[in-house]
């Protein structure tokens, strides 16, 4: 996983397979972010191939921690399958969707 904060946003792009130590991996580096202050999350999917069970769970649970501390959750270049999961588990209704991380960027404002 890879981890890009700037300014008031955090740019996290997991890697491979979110299963069960990949997802509390993810869980605990956003809670982290949102506890230092860090509102904006992105989460970049370009290059996670499989998510299990567990870690879908687990992305319910990001959801649910960047509501309580007030923040915002911005998933990008999401493969179709994901998007179909995370739809069915009724996470989309509480993020943005972008096409790309660059459009992701490009749509907030840096600060606040």
């Amino acid at each position: 996983m890879s981890v890009k904060p700037a300014n008031n946003i955090v740019v996290i792009m997991p890697k491979g397979y979110v299963n069960d130590l990949g997802a509390e991996r993810l869980e605990h580096v956003c809670e982290q972010f949102l506890a230092e202050g860090l509102k904006k999350i992105v989460i970049n999917f370009s290059e996670m191939q499989f998510i299990n069970s567990i870690g879908a769970s687990v992305f319910t649970g990001i959801v649910q921690k960047t509501l309580e501390y007030g923040g915002r959750l911005y998933f990008t270049n999401m493969k179709k399958i994901h998007r179909d999961v995370f739809e069915m588990l009724g996470i989309t209704k509480h993020v943005s969707i972008f096409k790309d991380e660059r459009d992701a960027l490009d749509s907030l404002p840096e600060a606040g």
